[in-house]
């Protein structure tokens, strides 16, 4: 049986999820835009999201297909355009003969480094915008959430 619904049931609220989708947006858009302008376009793409899952020491492809909750095909597609670019590259996985890892060429390894200093300059700012304590208690706060 369907409950009957009232003005409550259809109103539009504002939620904490809506408030955290909004801040990670604009986190994301920043990001994306700044590496634009450091000389790194692939982060206006959804190719660039394959590269917030690899670190220096790379991930297997079947890792990274699972990290990104994407298909198999999807995921092939994303990383044959970073391919492409100079940013990546597939090798054999030295714990599976079978399998292929995806592991950063120095292109690659250049964005990473920026990527990290455009995060700090980001975390400067919100630390500045916040306060120091504000910060830190939103930092515990979301690890907390994230549990």
């Amino acid at each position: 049986m369907v409950k009957q619904l009232d003005d409550t049931d259809l109103a539009s609220i504002d939620h904490i999820g809506l408030a955290l989708w909004r801040a990670a947006q604009q986190w994301r858009n920043r990001m994306r835009a700044e590496l634009a302008a450091r000389g790194y376009p692939w982060h206006q793409g959804a190719a660039g999201e394959v590269l917030a899952h690899l670190g220096p020491s790379g991930i297997s492809q079947a890792a990274l297909t699972e990290r990104m909750g994407l298909s198999k095909q999807a995921v092939q597609q994303l990383v044959d355009q970073l391919e492409a670019q100079g940013v990546v590259e597939r090798v054999p996985d030295p714990t599976d003969g079978r399998a292929r890892r995806i592991v950063l060429t120095e292109l690659g390894l250049a964005d990473f480094a920026e990527r990290n200093r455009v995060k700090r300059a980001i975390e400067r700012q919100y630390r500045e915008r916040l306060g120091p304590e504000a910060f830190e208690a939103l930092q515990a706060a979301l690890a907390k959430l994230a549990d």
